[in-house]
């Protein structure tokens, strides 16, 4: 924490880290449809009406949850793009991100996040999707990639499959290779879009 804060400040910031984190370890334990506001403040140890001061719903949790995702994308994607430079590799390690991240979340929560009343998994213009697309776009650019080819389609697909990689991973209990899963899937994939 910048050392600028006042202590209420800081207090503030904690409160809702700890908020967040017993609300998350409520999600991998039950699952986000089986838990209330009610039971993330008493784990929290916290009133209700100061749950609401810092998520306005339970739905708004899950969207700080999805928001730790981006800014993990944010962190490992830029390393990519300058590790790499062919096509396919930055693509192929790009998912390779995706799988760390359910990895890191764990199996526990990838069990509740990936599902079909989840809808956050829909949600259009997050980071992680508007970083693909424009790593689309430059391959395009170099001509890696057909002009004819929309990137924001090819964004959707390539997350339906890789969604489908790790609710495969979730179904076998975390019990198979998840990275050497995602790394085979998304190479043929990536495959049928690339120039030959």
């Amino acid at each position: 924490m910048p050392e600028s804060l006042t202590s209420r400040e800081k207090q503030a910031i904690a409160t809702k880290k700890r908020i967040y984190s017993c609300g998350v370890e409520l999600i991998k334990k039950h699952g986000y449809d089986n838990i209330t506001v009610k039971d993330i403040a008493e784990k929290a140890n916290v009133s209700i009406g100061n749950y609401y001061h810092y998520f306005r719903s339970k739905y708004d949790l899950l969207v700080e949850i999805f928001k730790h995702g981006d800014e993990f994308f944010e962190a490992e994607v830029p390393k990519i793009i300058e590790a790499y430079t062919d096509c396919k590799d930055i693509l192929v390690q790009y998912f390779l991100v995706y799988a760390k991240l359910a990895i890191n979340d764990g199996i526990d929560m990838a069990k509740n996040l990936y599902i079909p009343t989840n809808k956050m998994f829909l949600t259009h213009g997050r980071s992680m999707q508007n970083m693909l697309i424009q790593i689309l776009k430059n391959e395009q650019e170099k001509g890696k990639i057909p002009n004819t080819l929309d990137c924001e389609e090819i964004t959707e697909k390539l997350f339906i499959v890789a969604r489908g990689v790790i609710f495969d991973w979730c179904l076998k209990d975390g019990k198979t290779d998840l990275f050497a899963e995602m790394q085979d899937i998304i190479s043929r994939m990536v495959e049928s879009y690339i120039e030959k």
